[in-house]
Formats: structure tokens, C-alpha cells, sequence
């Protein structure tokens, strides 16, 4: 799937922009403040319907305006055509794909997928367990929307568990309650589980291929608490008593899946603290990188990978060795840097690819 054009109205620093995309690989040029990271913000929006900088789709309005407009045209690989509308007015938003009003996010699966990567995306090293969950949510829902469901059930039942800290007393809900989280947490820690080795295994996959003087990258899930074989009757007769006085000081539930983490580990170090700012760029690419195989491998529509001035920080070889790489996912790439930044440039010029300068 690739796109062949933009269009945005009112959106960010964009009045009215029409852009045609024409080849398989996409550079944007640009000063700083030109846009280049709004037009990638967009084309992430109309995959996950919420921004990779801000959760308030009012931030993305343009100065004085109370909504925007965003369209794609699609072509796949049959040369089939498809159009994505998104409009957003007040606090309604609607989505239309070919001219169908969308009503779950399973039927916008259907037809496009988008993996972003920015300076941001550092986070799932040196920030905290919500942004790598976050990602790995993000990275099921790609080929499993049905997933986005499971996790609205766990937000919702830990909302409710946590509400009877501050409305009721009574045993019998707090039992109910914490069985429906054992339950839910089980099937949601199952799920990415397996998307996370799977992933583990492309990246050692890549590592091995092209980077074997990297050594490893090991990715292992962490239970917070209520896991393993242990039925829910087992665990809430072991825990039942400490975790209902913890909880009632803190007034909040403290296990479940909505707690969980992923360490991630280089050269068997932890990556936050060992790995240089290189080195973990690498690391978040290549965790890219495999979540590109990862969908092609279970046949979903072809991803689009979008790389917001990702390439700093390589030398000349680490550089080439990745442009070779991300060519060889037959993906369509959509790369930002600055405009004077001629490095990126030199490299992309022996692809098909196409220059597009952003000037606002």
C-alpha cells in the first residue's frame, strides 16, 4: 500500500496543502518549523485516529481554527485505488474510507497500516513501563484490532476496581472485581507475549544478518504480580489480605496486566543505562524494522514506515547499512530531515525516490 497523495486543510501550521506522492521512497525537506513532522503526524493520525505528540485532537487545528481536514489516496500493489477521509469539528470526528463511513477500527485495518518512528520513540528505553506498553498495544492492534477491545475492557475494569476504594466496602465487589481483572490481565498478557517474542526473534533475526558485533538484544515481558499457573481462587487466598490494605492506602488497584512491563537488554545490560544514544537508536529501529516483517509475514496490508529525522547519530556505514535494510522491506518509506542536512540526501540518490522540499 502506498500513498500517492495529501491532502490537509487546517492542520497545524497547514492552511491548505496538497502533496503527490510518486515514488516508492519519500524525502521531505524542510527548515525547522516548515511542517515536515505535521505532515508525518498526519499520516500516523489517519492509521490510529490520535496523534503521536498530543492526545487532544484540538491541538492539531490550525492558530484560530476548531477543526481540520485530512485526506489520503491510496494505490496497492493490484493498483487499486482507496481514499481516506478524516474530518474533526468541535469534538465529533468522522472517517470515511471510499466514501463509507467507518465504525470500528478494524474495518480502517483493512486497508492501511502506518509504523512511525521519531526522536520520541527513545522513550521505550529511558522512560517509564506506560510508553512500552503503549507500543506493544499499538503493535497487536496493527494485525489484531480486535485487540483494541481487550484493552478497553481493562481500562474499564480497573477503573471499576479502583472506584470501590472510594465508594464501597463491600468484599463481594471487590472480589467480583479483581476476578475480572485476573481474567482479562490473562488473556491480555497472553497476546503480548506472543507478539513480543516474535518480534525478539526478528530483531536477533536482523542482529545476526547484519549487526552480529552488536551481540544481542533480549526483550522479556514483566508480570506485576497475578501470574503463571496459579488459578485466581490460589492467588487471592495468598494476596487477598495484603493487597486489600495496600490498595485501600493508596486507593488503587496494584496488579493486573495495566501495570506490566518490558525490559529491554543490550549485551545483556540494561539498554537505559548501557547502551550509548547510538546504540539505542539502533535498538528502536531495528524494534521497527521487525514490526514491519512481523505484519508483512502475517499477510496484513503493506505497511507504510514513516521516519521523522531518525538517521542522525549513524556513521556512514551504520547509515547505509540501514537505507539497504529499510529498501529491502518493499515498503514505502517517508523519511523528514532538514534541508540543509545533505547527508541523508546523497545516500537516498541511487534509489527511486523522491525529493519533496516543505516550504511554509
Amino acid at each position: 500500500m502506498h500513498i500517492t497523495n495529501i491532502q490537509l486543510k487546517n492542520f497545524r501550521c497547514f492552511k491548505d496543502l496538497n502533496l503527490s506522492f510518486e515514488k516508492p521512497i519519500i524525502l521531505l525537506e524542510g527548515m525547522n518549523g516548515t511542517g515536515k513532522t505535521s505532515i508525518l503526524e498526519a499520516i500516523h493520525y489517519a492509521c490510529y485516529l490520535r496523534s503521536f505528540r498530543t492526545h487532544s485532537p484540538q491541538e492539531l487545528t490550525y492558530f484560530d481554527q476548531n477543526s481540520f481536514f485530512v485526506k489520503l489516496n491510496l494505490a496497492d500493489h493490484e493498483l487499486q485505488s482507496h481514499e481516506i477521509k478524516i474530518g474533526f469539528a468541535g469534538k465529533k470526528r468522522v472517517v470515511k474510507v471510499n466514501q463509507k463511513n467507518i465504525v470500528s477500527y478494524k474495518e480502517l485495518m483493512d486497508y492501511y497500516r502506518v509504523v512511525t518512528l521519531t526522536e520520541d520513540d527513545l522513550d521505550l528505553i529511558k522512560e517509564g513501563p506506560e510508553t512500552r506498553r503503549m507500543f506493544l498495544d499499538q503493535l497487536i492492534m496493527l494485525y489484531d484490532p480486535d485487540f483494541a477491545t481487550l484493552i478497553k475492557k481493562l481500562r474499564y475494569t480497573v477503573d471499576s476496581r479502583n472506584a470501590l476504594f472510594r465508594h464501597s466496602n463491600s468484599a463481594e465487589y471487590y472480589e467480583f472485581w479483581s476476578r475480572e481483572l485476573w481474567q482479562i490481565s490473562n488473556l491480555v498478557r497472553e497476546k503480548r507475549k506472543v507478539a513480543l517474542a516474535d518480534i525478539e526473534a526478528k530483531v536477533a533475526e536482523l542482529v545476526n544478518t547484519h549487526f552480529p558485533e552488536s551481540s544481542s538484544i533480549i526483550l522479556s515481558y514483566q508480570e506485576k504480580k497475578g501470574a503463571g499457573e496459579e488459578t485466581f481462587e490460589e492467588f487471592w487466598q495468598q494476596n487477598q489480605s495484603i493487597l486489600h490494605s495496600q490498595e485501600l492506602q493508596q486507593g488503587r488497584t496494584l496488579f493486573g496486566a495495566h501495570l506490566d512491563d518490558f525490559t529491554i537488554q543490550f549485551k545483556q545490560q540494561r539498554s537505559r543505562a548501557f547502551a550509548s544514544r547510538g546504540q539505542q537508536k539502533l535498538i528502536i529501529l531495528l524494534l521497527k524494522i521487525a514490526q514491519i516483517k512481523d505484519l508483512i509475514q502475517k499477510k496484513m496490508a503493506q505497511p507504510i514506515l514513516l521516519l521523522d529525522d531518525f538517521m542522525t547519530d549513524f556513521d556512514e556505514t551504520r547509515s547505509n547499512q540501514l537505507i539497504e535494510i529499510l529498501k529491502s522491506l518493499n515498503c514505502q518509506l517517508i523519511f523528514t530531515c532538514p534541508v540543509n542536512n545533505s547527508s541523508l540526501l546523497q545516500k537516498l540518490e541511487s534509489l527511486d525516490f523522491q525529493r519533496v522540499v516543505i516550504s511554509h
